[in-house]
């Protein structure tokens, strides 16, 4: 939600501009009214708003000298001027001061909305703001403040999506980035042990996503999977522990059933948590219970176990093998392979053979 600050010294026109706002309520919230331009600068410094409405034409110091101060202190406020007067000169002055935009009094609705618009856009694509959010993200995860880090990563997604104009390479980067940042917070502060079990299938499974919804899903999954405790350093299974389990709720035996069934693909939390028929939450959080490990790691751990019967009962090629169990690449399945088996697939395979 984006902070307003309200400033007119006419009390009919601020009412009038909170009626206006209701079209935005989704979007905006007003944190703060001033009836001149010295409450404006002492409620500024006390509210940090986004945005500023302010009139020109007021008792003491007027809306110019109150938005220069104002933009001295940030040059990222978002201030639009209101005018009863069709004076260009004042106009003029107020946006060589950074004022972004300015609306004719009286007020109308549409004209209102448009510049609204405009000037959220362009907040929610600014590179300085979009940093500080992921800032402030990081901080979330550390301090436990789930609800607020899920409502800034839900802002950040969406200035990213805007501002990659659907290009999902740009939108992919970016996300990387995030998610490096965020297993490097999760593992120091939020872990038994500092390093994360499943960095490297989580990098591998985002780069082979090919939307940006799919991406921003996956992000959101992975904050949940955080706050959840799903991703542990220490969870530890026999040889034929996977084989074993039972689960004995019956709402998530049609996921493993999906997994038995197609381990030899890609599997995504989102997709099993739609074929459970339950919230990916719910999913994350009831998988985690019932099997004792969250969901990344025991599908990789299936995986894996078949891995480890072909390299028993065949010889088919290492290659082939990882190719067969959705590893498209030979070097990564080693290495997934090494991380829990301790040994190479070549190793264990004249280990047994």
């Amino acid at each position: 939600m984006y902070k307003i600050l309200l400033v007119d010294d006419e009390i009919l026109e601020i009412e009038a501009l909170k009626i206006m706002l209701k079209k935005f309520k989704d979007q905006v919230t007003i944190v703060g009214e001033a009836k001149n331009g010295r409450e404006a600068i002492e409620l500024n410094s006390k509210l940090k708003p986004d945005i500023i409405f302010m009139d020109i034409k007021m008792p003491g110091i007027d809306g110019i000298k109150a938005s220069k101060i104002i933009r001295n202190q940030n040059e990222d406020i978002v201030i639009i001027v209101l005018t009863a007067y069709d004076d260009f000169d004042l106009i003029h002055e107020a946006l060589t001061l950074g004022v972004k935009d300015y609306i004719l009094k009286p007020v109308k609705c549409d004209n209102l909305l448009k510049a609204l618009s405009i000037q959220l856009y362009n907040l929610k694509i600014n590179i300085n703001r979009i940093k500080m959010k992921e800032l402030l993200l990081m901080d979330k995860i550390i301090s436990q403040d789930k609800n607020e880090a899920k409502a800034l990563l839900n802002s950040i997604i969406e200035s990213y999506i805007i501002a990659s104009n659907e290009d999902v390479d740009y939108f992919r980067q970016k996300i990387l980035l995030i998610v490096e940042k965020m297993m490097k917070i999760a593992s120091k502060f939020r872990f038994k042990h500092n390093e994360w079990s499943n960095e490297e299938e989580y990098f591998y499974e985002l780069k082979s996503l090919e939307s940006i919804q799919t991406i921003a899903t996956y992000i959101s999954s992975l904050l949940i999977s955080i706050f959840e405790e799903i991703l542990e350093s220490d969870t530890e299974t026999k040889e034929n522990d996977i084989e074993r389990l039972k689960c004995s709720n019956k709402i998530i035996e049609p996921a493993l059933k999906y997994i038995e069934e197609n381990y030899r693909e890609q599997i995504l939390l989102e997709e099993v948590a739609n074929i459970s028929n339950i919230s990916l939450y719910y999913f994350s959080k009831l998988f985690k219970k019932e099997m004792g490990m969250n969901f990344t790691t025991y599908v990789t751990k299936y995986k894996i176990e078949k891995a480890k019967k072909m390299l028993k009962n065949t010889d088919i090629a290492i290659v082939n093998i990882a190719s067969e169990l959705g590893y498209y690449e030979c070097g990564y399945f080693t290495k997934v392979f090494k991380k829990i088996e301790g040994i190479t697939p070549t190793e264990y395979r004249n280990k047994n053979n």
